[in-house]
């Protein structure tokens, strides 16, 4: 992402205290046509911000990924208001660090690509160790200085997803962090964001699965404003492989409205 870009983009929305993080982990077939629920919203509501995360192989994969994401990277990077996320896992700190770094030079890699822009702008890094520990400090701290480090990016987002209540520590190496992954029956609104570590709401995203169609969006998404959330994801499945068209609509209104 280039930063005249990134200022372009600031400037073209409007300061919507949420954006959507949105885990984008289905295969896109051929077209995109798994990811044209995903794009349709996207384009219809060019004033909210997505922060998209990509997940073709538990990770990049190789270089280059295969044709069918070539042109999915491309089309989604053609939205302004997207900024395009890799994911890595950590598996709670045992993936070795050799292993991270190599995934994010793939990733890095990407932006060499000159067919297409397949390129990502920042790191979701998953199952994020939130245990205070100084060796689990110092192994987060090490991973997000190198995706800012190594990602061709003038502003390179860096999130960590330990899906929970996270110390104060490692919120000064990511930009966002996840501080709820569970399904919509085990999420109770503002007493949820009640048990967030204290001071850092302006940081913090909801990732909600398995909502159904009846869950009032806009009152929850009023109560994340009110409360400060950074980002926030509610979607119909567990595992990210299904995207209502009808909810991602639904979810896009809701942070409009703020």
């Amino acid at each position: 992402m280039h930063l005249a870009w990134f200022i372009s983009l600031i400037f073209a929305l409007p300061c919507h205290s949420l954006f959507i993080l949105l885990p984008l982990y289905l295969y896109p077939g051929t077209s995109a046509s798994a990811w044209s629920n995903v794009t349709a919203a996207i384009a219809a509501n060019p004033t909210v911000q997505w922060q998209v995360i990509v997940n073709p192989n538990s990770g990049p994969g190789t270089y280059p990924p295969d044709a069918n994401y070539i042109a999915a990277l491309s089309k989604l990077n053609s939205y302004r208001n997207v900024v395009t996320l890799g994911y890595v896992a950590t598996n709670y700190g045992r993936v070795p660090y050799a292993t991270l770094t190599s995934q994010i030079d793939v990733y890095a890699k990407w932006a060499t690509y000159t067919q297409a822009n397949i390129s990502v702008a920042g790191v979701f890094f998953d199952e994020v160790n939130n245990t205070a520990a100084s060796d689990v400090y110092t192994y987060y701290r090490r991973a997000a200085a190198y995706a800012t480090d190594e990602i061709p990016s003038d502003v390179t987002p860096v999130i960590f997803n330990p899906g929970a209540s996270t110390p104060a520590q490692l919120f000064d190496y990511a930009d966002t962090v996840v501080q709820f992954e569970n399904p919509f029956s085990a999420y109770r609104d503002g007493a949820t964001i009640g048990t967030f570590q204290p001071g850092f709401n302006d940081q913090t995203a909801i990732i909600v699965h398995s909502t159904p169609s009846t869950a009032d969006l806009k009152s929850l998404v009023r109560t994340m404003v009110q409360q400060g959330i950074q980002a926030v994801y509610l979607g119909v499945d567990c595992c990210y492989n299904v995207f209502s068209g009808q909810l991602l609509s639904a979810l896009a209104s809701a942070v409009l409205a703020g």
